[in-house]
């Protein structure tokens, strides 16, 4: 009897693990298409980096709601991307996301050794063909954030602007911005710097000291397009410049930074990547397959917005952002929409200030 009743439990244990499942196992679900998909998200470490988080929220919500299974992968470093993006791939998911520029190096190749394996990765553009790939459209995103600029500041000549590297989509930044400035001044100049990194915040502030100091009495705005974190270099310079009366203005960068706490940060750019997210898990979705190749998402598919203009801002700094400001801001993104301006795709070396 005793034997009988430890194989009875055994049983039930078998029979209770089976029906719960897991986010890593298959299980047999005749009702459900999508029951046996595996769909793993990689990226950096997510904490309250709403640039991460919004990917996924969206990958959760999409796996309840078609009934997949899903893991969240998190990096700390670039050899952790290369080992766990390869270990994703051994257990078998269908679907590896990576969200961030780093993904693009390492799922290229593994996309090579397990062609049955599906990858796709966000902001940023992989240079394996098998790959989907989403970005977004910063120049149209900048040229709304420079309309807004140039009517906020109608007596400035000179502009400011801070990218990371002299690569081409830190170019896409400065040009969008600049024609939009220039589209309501003409005749407004530039000055514009490097930081040559992505996480150094005092090598960004140095780099705000320079460009505020070239501004002069001239100009008041330096836009930032160094990266999420690193732009907190030009928001510090900024506060630390407004409690001493001398103000320089700026924006904020992948997520809204606004906050009553720094009045100076106006407006910024963001990346919705829950959009990009849903993009690339229902695209394969409908066959097990992704559709290859680049997607890029924009102002017309508020995938790459405008604080203030798609969406109200955290804090709004009414004394310079007024409804002026705004409007026109708007119709600047409705102009895009409608096709009445257009900017074209430019290399850095066709385009000079």
């Amino acid at each position: 009897m005793k034997k009988f009743i430890i194989l009875l439990i055994s049983a039930m244990m078998v029979l209770s693990l089976a029906a719960c499942g897991d986010k890593t196992g298959k299980e047999d679900n005749n009702d459900n298409p999508y029951a046996d998909y595996k769909v793993a998200m990689i990226s950096d470490t997510v904490g309250t980096d709403q640039f991460i988080l919004q990917a996924k929220n969206r990958l959760e919500a999409l796996a309840a709601e078609y009934g997949f299974h899903h893991t969240i992968i998190e990096c700390s470093n670039t050899d952790d991307w290369q080992q766990k993006s390869r270990n994703a791939c051994e257990a078998g998911y269908d679907l590896i996301v990576g969200v961030g520029w780093v993904a693009a190096a390492p799922l290229s190749q593994l996309a090579d050794e397990f062609p049955d394996v599906e990858f796709g990765v966000i902001d940023t553009v992989a240079a394996n063909e098998r790959i989907m790939s989403i970005n977004f459209n910063t120049t149209d995103g900048c040229y709304v954030l420079g309309v807004m600029v140039a009517t906020a500041f109608p007596d400035d000549t000179v502009f400011g602007y801070i990218g990371n590297f002299q690569q081409q989509s830190n170019f896409e930044y400065k040009y969008g911005f600049m024609e939009g400035v220039k589209s309501v001044n003409p005749d407004a100049k530039f000055i514009t710097a490097y930081a040559d990194t992505y996480s150094d915040t005092q090598a960004t502030y140095n780099k705000a000291v320079e460009v505020a100091a070239a501004l002069g009495d001239n100009g008041h705005f330096i836009m930032g397009s160094v990266a999420n974190s690193a732009n907190a270099g030009i928001y510090q310079y900024a506060l630390e410049r407004g409690e001493t009366g001398n103000k320089i203005y700026t924006s904020g960068l992948s997520v809204d930074q606004t906050t009553a706490d720094n009045p100076y940060i106006l407006t910024g750019l963001t990346k919705n990547t829950a959009i990009a997210m849903e993009t690339i898990v229902k695209d394969f979705l409908e066959d097990g397959k992704i559709t290859p190749g680049k997607t890029t998402l924009g102002v017309n598919e508020d995938a790459f917005c405008v604080v203030g203009v798609n969406f109200e801002a955290n804090y709004l700094n009414a004394e310079i952002m007024t409804k002026e400001v705004i409007d026109a801001g708007k119709k600047a993104a409705q102009d895009l929409k409608d096709g009445k301006v257009e900017l074209p795709y430019v290399m850095e070396d066709d385009y000079k200030e």
